[in-house]
């Protein structure tokens, strides 16, 4: 069953693109045909959380990013969250937990022409091991507690969705 956790209007993004966003807790995979992105909301065993900054968004959050051509929204994932944390995560592990509908205002994007979704997962990793990103697109990965997590990214617009699936 989904619910609807917020309706975001004329939401603007670091490249000047504009699009309103519904985001959605859900158990269930969106389609997979409709998915250009994918994040996952990492827990460890401790209850702490896998964050990342981004300096082309000049914020953090989560793992995740594009789809690239050819790949599952599983691989895509599970590619985004090594390539930003060094962890290696089982495609089969992965637990649909949302989404967010992305309903393009600007003509700019870079998601698809008529929009589209960003699959969240989560998954949880046994001890507590070191993070390290393989990539410059996200870096200085750390392992933060929840409240540090909403201290950190409270602020955002997807954080009520993540802050549900905490």
């Amino acid at each position: 069953m989904s619910e609807l956790v917020a309706t975001l209007r004329d939401v603007a993004f670091a490249d000047g693109s504009v699009a309103h966003l519904d985001l959605v807790l859900d158990a269930a995979p969106a389609p997979e045909r409709e998915v250009f992105a994918a994040m996952v909301v990492v827990a460890s065993d401790d209850d702490r959380y896998a964050v990342v900054y981004s300096p082309r968004r000049e914020e953090w959050s989560v793992p995740g990013g594009w789809r690239e051509a050819g790949e599952s929204v599983r691989e895509c994932a599970v590619r985004e969250v090594w390539e930003e944390t060094g962890l290696r995560l089982d495609a089969d592990a992965l637990e649909p937990a949302g989404h967010e509908r992305f309903t393009p205002v600007s003509l700019q994007g870079r998601w698809p022409e008529g929009g589209g979704l960003m699959q969240l997962f989560r998954a949880r990793v046994p001890g507590h091991v070191d993070l390290v990103a393989a990539l410059d697109d996200a870096v200085d990965p750390c392992w933060l507690t929840a409240a540090q997590f909403g201290e950190r990214c409270g602020a955002r617009f997807w954080w009520p969705l993540v802050e549900a699936v905490l």
